[in-house]
């Protein structure tokens, strides 16, 4: 990266005499930013690195299909059987069961790449391989043996949005029922992760909140996804169950997604501290890649059409105007910040883990919601970038059918979620006072 600037030109008509060249620069700027920081060494590195190739070599075909996932509600067969052969399932699964076990760091690098072909499939694809990364570090041996071991790899969806929820105990665990909303990842999944909050089955102590495990043949995916404004490939489908037996080890009581202190189930059983950091330093950068990888396919847009005819002067493209010019340097900075962002957040959730499993200082709630707040600046980046090609392109490319209006639609679906840094905020102020830090 510093050589490529070092040797650039420092005038800047001879960047941009004719649009090919621009575009050239401009694009291999972009990539290489982005994987410019060494996340992991060795095979590790290695493996990483050919995601993110497998991940680009498929952007043509993610970009070919965003319509029909749409209107599907998520991404094809196909691509689903591509991710599990490939092994996109598998970058947070332990390498005990069949895993990458890359990191949180590197599985937001992939994430970004795959959502810079399709964010809806990037939404997907995340949501379903990210839960891996909680059953490894909270569930029992005996069940991560039952779950991962199932299919050599695992595609968990999760939601805490449950309804008419009842739950029953039996011989050896509990019978469950209820639905489930905003369950993304649910059609290609594997198993589902259900929230069960408030449930006490002791009068005399106080309500606690359950994760537990089901496997895909206890419950129904119902086809009631599309009909929101963006991301509507995401499929994040409601699940039913009716019935389901959860038998006792698939099942994690009062779990802390906030904090963590010390070693874990996860890190003992793996030997590796990232397996024992707080959740809630890791689920916002989920979202957060996935607007990497928009805000990315918007500069891709963006220097596509900087290569449309200049008004007024013959023989110029867009790319030779300075105002045009500035509007991609804009939209760069914007996203590589987003990017930029996403990946600390994840080397400073991998870092926090492995100092609280070492006895240093616990992986605290204070710490976990200002990672998360990490995740939140990343993707307003995310949004300014979009922002700022969308006025630099014009109305014309919002036509229906268009990416850039496709992908206003997926920013403003990440925007106009609740759980944004304006609601969070005030939270994480409270909890950084009250710590005395």
């Amino acid at each position: 990266m510093s050589r490529e600037l070092a040797s650039a030109p420092n005038q800047p008509s001879e960047i941009s005499v004719r649009f090919g060249h621009a575009a050239a620069f401009a694009g291999q700027r972009a990539d290489d930013l982005a994987t410019a920081a060494s996340l992991l060494d060795g095979e590790a590195a290695a493996e990483l690195q050919r995601l993110i190739d497998r991940a680009r070599e498929l952007r043509p075909l993610l970009r070919e299909e965003q319509a029909a996932t749409e209107e599907r509600g998520h991404y094809s067969s196909a691509l689903h059987e591509i991710f599990w052969n490939e092994g996109f399932y598998r970058v947070l699964e332990p390498r005990r069961f069949g895993g990458l076990q890359l990191g949180v760091a590197a599985f937001y690098r992939v994430v970004a790449e795959v959502s810079r072909g399709c964010p809806s499939t990037g939404w997907c694809l995340c949501l379903g391989a990210g839960h891996s990364l909680q059953i490894a570090s909270y569930f029992s041996e005996q069940a991560q043996q039952s779950v991962f071991g199932l299919h050599g790899q695992v595609v968990a969806a999760s939601s805490g949005g449950g309804q008419k929820i009842e739950l029953k105990r039996v011989e050896g665990g509990y019978r469950l029922s209820g639905i489930w909303r905003y369950c993304s990842g649910s059609p290609h999944s594997t198993h589902f992760m259900p929230v069960v909050p408030g449930f006490s089955e002791d009068p005399s102590r106080p309500p606690e909140t359950w994760w537990m495990l089901v496997e895909r043949a206890q419950y129904e995916v119902l086809d009631d996804w599309g009909q929101v404004m963006g991301m509507r490939g995401s499929g994040s489908n409601s699940i039913r169950i009716d019935g389901a037996f959860v038998p006792e080890h698939m099942i994690v009581r009062s779990p802390d997604n906030f904090a963590a202190s010390g070693p874990s189930v996860g890190s003992r059983l793996h030997d590796d501290p990232v397996y024992a950091g707080a959740f809630r330093g890791f689920a916002e950068g989920e979202i957060a890649a996935v607007a990497v990888g928009l805000a990315m396919a918007c500069v891709d847009e963006l220097e596509h059409l900087l290569g449309a005819p200049l008004r007024g002067q013959p023989g110029k493209v867009r790319a030779d105007h300075i105002d045009f010019q500035r509007a991609m340097g804009m939209a760069l900075a914007t996203a590589d910040a987003s990017g930029a962002l996403s990946v600390r957040g994840g080397q400073l959730y991998e870092a926090m883990a492995k100092r609280s499993v070492a006895g240093i200082e616990p992986f605290s709630a204070d710490r976990a919601m200002r990672v998360a707040s990490l995740y939140f600046m990343s993707e307003r980046m995310s949004w300014e970038t979009v922002d700022q090609v969308l006025r630099a392109a014009g109305s014309s490319a919002m036509v229906r059918g268009h990416r850039l209006e496709r992908y206003s639609r997926d920013a403003l679906t990440i925007r106009s979620r609740t759980d944004q840094l304006e609601f969070d905020a005030s939270a994480v102020g409270s909890v950084f006072l009250r710590s005395g830090k």
